[in-house]
């Protein structure tokens, strides 16, 4: 098997993408089972939908480029967990080919092949958590784009406009989840390997770096929305902490193959002999990635399976090397297909009743199978983090997202908090109110002309709208 993907022939990429989407497709299409990223994703996309203006009138830290994809794709199909996991799979494969096709188009190796894509899609279909549509892995394909520009040998007066494209992807990249800015370091360090003139080349790289963000800036300033802009996306997602979905044990068991194929890439690396400047320059640019990528994972508020994509890239460079180190082939074709059922038994856990004896636990990620209230297709909000209320309804007002909802509810003791909230309820009015922060007893003090409108029903903290 591995002999077989050393070839660049049509039919292996053929079998390549029929292994992948035979590993993915029979989980995405049979399993409907949402999760909490997802549905604030869909709220996002339902909301700019219904012409509501994101930062303004929609409260929540998504960055413009991933609110944008998910707009598009509310208008597409609606609340689909299927369309937003099929896009996911097909960024997952788009990144793969395209990163294996940089590798082979500028003669990284010493001979083309597709293992580096082999590596990236099976390791990427791991864990479902590849599969959530999330704003890493989205930006994480401009980061690919962005490779062939950032490692242009460039002289003066030539090829200035790679290198203003290489920033220009970067860009678009913060612009889905704004610290991969911080791959900023890697165009830097990528032209102070290539480039002949490292200050203008690195001026020119910040220029398309800003470009984007100029743009976007002189939009929401026309807009009256910038300075919801900044606090709501340009300071927010700094979080250096350490806060797991998935336990750290449960994280280390669905990333052991990973890991463990990255220790065994370097060993073979480090045994290999001289190589030519370019190919040694190139791997000095991965291992930037690398330790960019791990920075960049905690820089996210929580962590899961799927804050860990942008180590696919580099991982899957890394693996050419063991591949095709010196061994017996038999040998590599066994590690190989260990790897691939090892793949397939933590993907298909659930399915082939075996998680009792992995002991993986990712049930916070998941939405409730039963939503547990009898109110459907109203329009409510949650004055709490249980996003499960909105499963089955609508949500109103841009308190969408509670932890930015605490900059209003969480200083009901201020003026100001308390007057954006009146202005708030003016224009849009919930049918429901689920208040499971118990601040109704205060809103309705502070707040009586639209709070004492809402009665409490017979079920514990709902309120509805008389």
């Amino acid at each position: 098997m591995i002999s077989y993907f050393r070839s660049i022939l049509p039919s292996r990429l053929f079998l390549l993408v029929i292994l992948f989407l035979g590993i993915q497709l029979p989980l995405i299409l049979f399993s409907d089972t949402g999760t909490v990223p997802e549905l604030l994703q869909m709220l996002v996309g339902e909301r700019m939908a219904d012409g509501f203006v994101m930062y303004r009138e929609i409260y929540d830290n998504t960055a413009p480029l991933s609110a944008l994809l998910y707009w598009c794709l509310d208008l597409l199909a609606g609340r689909s967990y299927l369309t937003y996991r099929l896009t996911a799979m097909v960024l997952l494969l788009l990144q793969a080919l395209l990163f294996n096709h940089i590798l082979n188009r500028h003669q990284v190796y010493n001979s083309k092949n597709y293992l580096p894509a082999l590596t990236y899609l099976i390791l990427g279909s791991i864990t479902f958590h590849f599969n959530l549509l999330s704003p890493l892995l989205i930006g994480n394909t401009f980061i690919i784009f962005s490779l062939p520009y950032i490692i242009t040998v460039s002289r003066e007066g030539f090829d200035n406009s790679r290198l203003f494209v290489g920033g220009f992807m970067i860009g678009l990249a913060a612009l889905c989840y704004l610290p991969l800015a911080l791959f900023l370091l890697l165009s830097i360090f990528a032209v102070i390997f290539f480039a002949s003139s490292t200050v203008r080349s690195a001026l020119l790289m910040l220029c398309g770096f800003a470009f984007p963000y100029a743009v976007l800036l002189t939009y929401y300033l026309y807009t009256g929305t910038l300075s919801d802009f900044f606090a709501l996306h340009l300071f927010q997602p700094w979080k250096f902490r350490l806060v797991f979905i998935v336990a750290p044990v449960d994280m280390i068991k669905l990333l052991a193959w990973p890991a463990f194929i990255l220790v065994l890439s370097v060993i073979s690396l480090l045994s290999l002999p001289q190589r030519l400047v370019f190919q040694v320059k190139f791997e000095q640019v991965m291992w930037v990635w690398l330790l960019t990528a791990v920075v960049i994972i905690f820089t996210r508020g929580e962590i899961s399976g799927q804050s860990f994509v942008l180590l696919l890239p580099p991982i899957a460079y890394f693996s050419e090397y063991f591949f095709t180190a010196p061994r017996k082939v038999w040998l590599l074709n066994l590690f190989f297909f260990l790897l691939l059922a090892s793949v397939i038994l933590s993907r298909y856990r659930q399915w082939f009743g075996i998680n009792r004896l992995l002991q993986i636990k990712d049930t916070a990620l998941y939405l409730p199978v039963n939503p547990g209230t009898s109110i459907k297709d109203k329009t409510i909000l949650v004055l709490g983090d249980d996003f499960s209320y909105y499963m089955q309804n609508k949500p109103v007002t841009p308190y969408l997202n509670w932890r930015f909802a605490q900059l209003h509810f969480g200083k009901l003791h201020q003026y100001q908090p308390v007057f954006e909230i009146e202005e708030n309820f003016r224009k849009e009015k919930p049918a429901y109110i689920i208040d499971k922060a118990g601040l109704m007893p205060a809103l309705k003090y502070k707040l009586p002309a639209i709070f004492n409108l809402y009665e409490l029903t017979q079920t514990p903290s709902v309120y509805r709208l008389r």
